[in-house]
């Protein structure tokens, strides 16, 4: 099955176009900018601004510790990069139809709308960094952390959906590997990494119908947040909950947190 990629252009997304292509027949790759409005500190005093620039300055030096060898796409693929906002259009639809594109899989663009799901029903997979439904919206492996709720870190690869996040399960990912000394963005940057390993064989499962998607359940301990409330004061309370050993805390627990958040994964080997 032909299959193309849409991501973003950073280290990580590289990383994970390396490991797709690796196992599947992924013919072109489209990338989408990211939106600049969640760094921008302008609004806030210089404390916070501070504080904001020092964390996305930390994301990319641990972006580059996890990713820093994928320095580019595959060479072999053919790359179309996009201003951010403008992946859903007919021009998008245009070039999947040149590379006769059977499948779309999806890591970190905006949302895919209707236009171009309706033209690929079911056929549209997204790697979700966040266990849903515990987690939705943004920042879902980061408010995880702010709630002191480290069994809620995760991935879940679902069928994409017009309903954001909504569409059936594939598989999730729990980080299990957690250590005293982590941080925000080590934290981050090993679930991709974990995550984006995986990818490539539950999406062939899926194409190969040897993996069905599974239904999300609603459930009472779902929170949703949006890029409005990832803040200076969030920022600080994630910290509060490392520096306080939360991870050590968690781990000591962990098993009685995780059989209260369970988790859908899927015979992928």
């Amino acid at each position: 099955m032909r299959i193309a990629l849409f991501t973003s252009n950073h280290l990580r997304h590289k990383y994970i176009a390396a490991q797709l292509k690796s196992q599947l027949d992924i013919v072109v790759i489209i990338t989408e900018e990211k939106s600049q409005k969640i760094e921008d500190s302008s609004g806030y005093p210089e404390e916070d601004q501070q504080l904001l620039d020092t964390h996305f300055k930390d994301r990319t030096a641990t972006e580059e510790q996890f990713f820093g060898a994928y320095k580019s796409f595959p060479e072999e693929v053919p790359h179309i990069s996009l201003k951010y906002g403008t992946i859903n259009s007919e021009q998008t639809l245009a070039r999947l139809e040149a590379y006769n594109v059977d499948y779309i899989v999806l890591f970190g663009t905006s949302i895919i709308k209707p236009m171009i799901l309706e033209k690929f029903p079911n056929k549209v997979l997204n790697l979700h960094l966040g266990l849903s439904p515990y987690y939705k919206g943004s920042g879902t492996n980061f408010f995880p952390i702010v709630n002191n709720e480290f069994e809620c870190i995760g991935a879940t690869i679902h069928i994409a959906t017009i309903k954001v996040d909504a569409g059936g399960i594939l598989h999730q990912v729990r980080l299990e590997e957690l250590y005293e000394d982590d941080t925000i963005h080590s934290i981050g940057n090993r679930l991709i990494e974990k995550a984006g390993a995986l990818y490539p064989a539950i999406v062939k499962g899926y194409i190969m119908n040897t993996i069905q998607p599974v239904s999300q359940r609603e459930t009472e301990s779902s929170k949703e947040y949006r890029i409005k409330d990832f803040t200076p004061d969030t920022i600080r309370k994630a910290h509060d909950v490392l520096a306080n050993q939360g991870i050590v805390l968690y781990l000591k627990q962990a098993h009685l947190h995780k059989t209260n958040k369970p988790i859908i994964t899927a015979s992928y080997e």
